[in-house]
């Protein structure tokens, strides 16, 4: 099920946001932990991506379970920084694989030591039509009600962010 259709059909909806564990741990303790959480009974659980991807097989590992084992519609983060659009798409077809296709796209910050965080995406915008161009995912997107700490201006960040959702 697709966010949007939980969204139309749902006066209000409660979603749970899921960290992937540290690197060199297993998922079992965040599996457990959603499976406690879901007696809340979340309409989806959204599940991060760590900087420049380093959490990428654990977010995929960490949705496929929620969404498949627990039963819980899930938004897998996807980010484009240092992204080609060949790593791109094998990611998406990773996700697809699994029954997912609900993602946050979103650029991501760019990591302190890394000399090159440009590749095939610039912005979110670039990784929303990639995708939406790609394959058929329900795609969300983020905005700052406050301006993006990097933009220039508000408008050219209103701008990117009606791009996005253009």
């Amino acid at each position: 099920m697709t966010i949007t259709e939980i969204i139309k059909n749902k006066k209000i909806t409660f979603s749970i946001e899921i960290f992937p564990n540290i690197a060199g741990q297993d998922i079992s303790k965040v599996i457990n932990l959603a499976e406690q959480l879901k007696v809340l009974s979340p309409d989806f659980v959204s599940v991060t991506y760590g900087a420049g991807g380093s959490t990428r097989e654990k977010t995929i590992a960490t949705a496929d379970k929620i969404q498949n084992c627990l039963h819980i519609p899930t938004v897998a983060h996807l980010t484009c920084i240092s992204a080609t659009k060949d790593s791109i798409y094998k990611i998406l077809d990773e996700l697809k694989s699994k029954g997912i296709n609900n993602i946050m796209a979103l650029r991501g910050d760019i990591p302190k030591d890394d000399s090159e965080p440009f590749k095939d995406f610039r912005y979110a915008v670039d990784l929303v039509k990639f995708i939406k161009k790609s394959c058929n995912f329900c795609v969300g997107i983020a905005g700052y009600p406050e301006k993006h700490p990097e933009s220039e201006t508000v408008e050219k960040d209103l701008d990117y962010l009606k791009q996005k959702i253009d």
